[in-house]
């Protein structure tokens, strides 16, 4: 697990024996720091050499996370780099929200399947995103 301080505010974590691809890992923890107001919207993302040597990542994997979130109306490519985009809620694509609604139909499946209590775990990933410490 790599971990890089943007000042003292964001901390990302990137798990390289993770399953998921690490750009997508980094798409979801500058995500997630949005959501925790680690950062905030306007603020400037570190370069992609910064961040890809802070982590040590490859540059292209920075570059591909950076990419998606811009694709998604994240972030902004400006003059001097990527900035969290200043409009909040970000406009959602029909066709992303479409993947979205299927993929959290698969997800409810098999919660119905196993019997998961999905009002506690909407509890306990609410608490995960606010950064609780939440686990189970």
């Amino acid at each position: 697990m790599c971990i890089t301080k943007r000042g003292d505010e964001m901390i990302i974590e990137i798990d390289v024996s993770s399953e998921t691809p690490i750009y997508t890992q980094l798409v979801y923890q500058i995500k997630l720091g949005l959501i925790q107001g680690k950062i905030k919207p306007g603020d400037s993302l570190p370069s992609v050499r910064s961040l890809a040597g802070d982590i040590g990542i490859n540059l292209h994997t920075v570059n591909k996370a950076y990419k998606v979130l811009v694709g998604e109306g994240i972030v902004e490519q400006v003059k001097k780099g990527y900035q969290i985009s200043s409009e909040t809620p970000p406009k959602i694509s029909d066709d992303y929200l479409s993947v979205f609604k299927e993929q959290l139909f698969d997800l409810m499946i098999d919660a119905h399947v196993f019997n998961i209590d999905v009002d506690h775990l909407l509890e306990d990933m609410q608490g995960k995103l606010k950064g609780d410490g939440t686990d189970d």
